[in-house]
């Protein structure tokens, strides 16, 4: 008689994968090691994944729901900027996960809720083309992140880091309150 499938076995394999990344990042997150983890075999986990590649996406995908999640509640992009900074310092790890073939997806325009929950949230108080919104939220995530992987880094003291952070979002009030003249060029 043949076993019968584990209907919980996508979720473990998902699960041994986060745990492994908060351990030791993507060098740590091999086929062997997974299945190991999740107490299953390497071919079984080809079964599901084919490839490393395919579980990062999945741990991606992921760690951009619960993103889209802390940034949901933002009434505006000001808002949204801060919750973003936020939940790239509390959560390094996930935040690392994002960042997993991040061009492409927004390249390709696909799976990219945060992306598009700031765009709306910039064409409810700013208006003008998809470009223009576009290239100030590059501004802005080019502000964001820069500062998010620096304070992610490490051997960042308190009283700096606490600067940064507030550099950080002053810098993006004003990219945002210069918006209208930004996005017509002037």
């Amino acid at each position: 008689m043949p076993r019968e499938a584990d209907p919980q076995l996508e979720e473990r394999i998902l699960e041994a994968a986060r745990k492994l990344w908060h351990k030791g990042g993507e060098k740590i997150l091999t086929m062997r090691a997974v299945a190991r983890a999740a107490g299953t075999t390497t071919p079984t986990l080809y079964e599901r994944f084919k490839d490393k590649r395919e579980i990062l996406h999945a741990l991606s995908r992921e760690a951009q729901y619960s993103l889209f999640a802390a940034l949901q509640p933002s009434r505006s992009p000001q808002a949204a900027c801060r919750r973003y900074l936020e939940f790239a310092l509390t959560h390094p790890n996930e935040y690392e996960l994002l960042l997993v073939r991040w061009g492409s997806r927004v390249a390709e325009k696909r799976e990219t809720p945060n992306f598009d929950f700031f765009l709306s949230l910039l064409d409810k108080t700013l208006g003008g083309s998809r470009g223009q919104r576009t290239h100030l939220f590059a501004a802005l995530f080019s502000q964001l992140h820069g500062t998010a992987k620096l304070l992610n880094g490490g051997n960042v003291p308190e009283e700096i880091a606490g600067q940064l952070r507030r550099s950080c979002l002053q810098a993006c009030d004003v990219l945002l309150k210069n918006a209208p003249s930004l996005m017509l060029g002037k």
